[in-house]
């Protein structure tokens, strides 16, 4: 079981229905909603050209074949190319969630094609790329906002 806890992801290993219980219950009194819901509203602020769009496409299909060395300096994409086939399709169709009408895309819509290309995953995958379609985005934001170089952008 992945867990997302202080901005990392990490297995969760225990020996009992008990430990179960105790690491359930930790992680829900340590996730800081506040925290959460206020960067997903600054979302909203942040928007990416459709030309930026196909950049970061681009790249996440290119990072399943990238080599094992250079991987490791690049964050991990967990969605498959069905997924973002379907990210793609959806940032020209999707009613709720497309580009606007001068083909750019905010984070928050952008963020939302990605969890809607992950309704098709099975549940094993689902809740890992729900939290990796969170870090994608954010950390497009901190490439907007000259935080932090990222790859899926330059």
């Amino acid at each position: 079981m992945c867990v997302w806890t202080d901005g990392f992801m990490g297995d969760v290993k225990v020996k009992s229905l008990g430990q179960l219980r105790a690491m359930i219950n930790t992680l829900l009194q340590s996730y800081n909603s506040q925290h959460h819901l206020f960067h997903l509203e600054q979302l909203v602020n942040y928007s990416i050209t459709e030309k930026q769009f196909a950049q970061i496409i681009g790249r996440c299909r290119m990072y399943p074949h990238l080599p094992q060395d250079f991987r490791r300096d690049v964050s991990p994409l967990l969605f498959g190319d069905q997924q973002i086939s379907s990210v793609v399709k959806d940032f020209y169709k999707d009613e709720s969630f497309c580009r606007d009408a001068f083909g750019n895309i905010n984070l928050w819509r952008l963020y939302n094609l990605f969890t809607g290309a992950n309704k098709s995953s099975y549940i094993d995958s689902f809740l890992d790329r729900s939290v990796n379609a969170y870090q994608l985005v954010e950390q497009i934001r901190w490439a907007l906002e000259g935080k932090q170089d990222n790859w899926y952008m330059n």
